[in-house]
């Protein structure tokens, strides 16, 4: 499927086909995105960062796309997203936005309606390099890192946030929705899969706009903000499906047709 950048699914490996502006062409390029490059377009979790509270069951990362759906009455009678509370505010969690699957997934990590809550601090971006079953290496965002529970031989239970350093991790569940667990088994990681946790490296970091951003990642990990008229220069084609009915010099006019009617 060929579409701009901005119409590109998430969580999907995207293949760059085209930049319709030579100047940004080449922008990318010293980054090493090249046409044939591929990313991976995140989701709105990535524009705020997980969070580490102490709820019931002790201190937690909470992913950030399970935080910002946390409502928290804090204790200055503020309501607002668990995402958005400060160091060492407190309060209690009032609602969640979200189905049963994204509330038993934060049960598990002692976040619960009616049950107090103390937020400790956002952590910084940082890819974990990881060794899975002995065979493929990758990195996994902090937030992936923290949805992962399971437990290392003669540990508790625990996310793979906290895994001690070259010491097999087993996963036994993913603290998630659907597409979280497909987004990850496309990195071989489901329940059983044993992980080696081999480094931890702080995620660089570029180009942040100052309007809502079209968040992409490199294969090497480079995190890219662009503001949605870049997104909108870039054509890409998922990596994983073929569109038969459309070429992409087709789909292109398609595009330029639509941006035509719009002026």
């Amino acid at each position: 499927m060929y579409s701009a950048l901005i119409d590109a699914p998430i969580h999907t490996d995207l293949t760059l086909l085209e930049i319709t502006s030579p100047k940004l062409a080449s922008w990318l390029q010293r980054f090493g995105l090249f046409i044939g490059s591929t990313i991976i377009r995140h989701d709105e979790e990535v524009n705020y960062h997980p969070v580490r509270v102490r709820g019931t069951k002790g201190d937690v990362v909470v992913p950030a796309g399970l935080g910002i759906k946390v409502i928290v009455h804090s204790e200055t009678g503020e309501r607002k997203p668990l995402v958005e509370m400060k160091k060492k505010e407190k309060g209690h969690i009032e609602t969640m936005s979200c189905g049963r699957g994204c509330i038993q997934a934060l049960s598990r990590l002692g976040v619960e309606e009616d049950s107090d809550v103390v937020f400790i601090r956002s952590l910084p971006h940082m890819d974990y390099i990881t060794l899975i079953d002995k065979i493929v290496r990758t990195r996994i965002s902090e937030g992936e890192a923290s949805r992962l529970w399971g437990k290392c031989e003669g540990e508790e239970e625990t996310q793979f946030y906290f895994a001690t350093k070259n010491k097999p991790f087993l996963v036994q569940e993913i603290i998630g929705g659907h597409q979280v667990k497909e987004h990850l088994k496309t990195h071989a990681i489901e329940p059983g899969a044993s992980l080696v946790l081999e480094n931890i490296e702080q995620t660089s970091e570029l180009h942040k706009p100052g309007v809502t951003p079209v968040t992409i990642s490199s294969a090497g990990g480079l995190r890219l903000y662009l503001n949605p008229a870049q997104a909108g220069k870039i054509i890409v084609k998922s990596a994983d499906r073929e569109n038969e009915n459309h070429s992409p010099g087709q789909q292109h006019s398609d595009i330029d047709a639509e941006t035509e009617g719009e002026k």
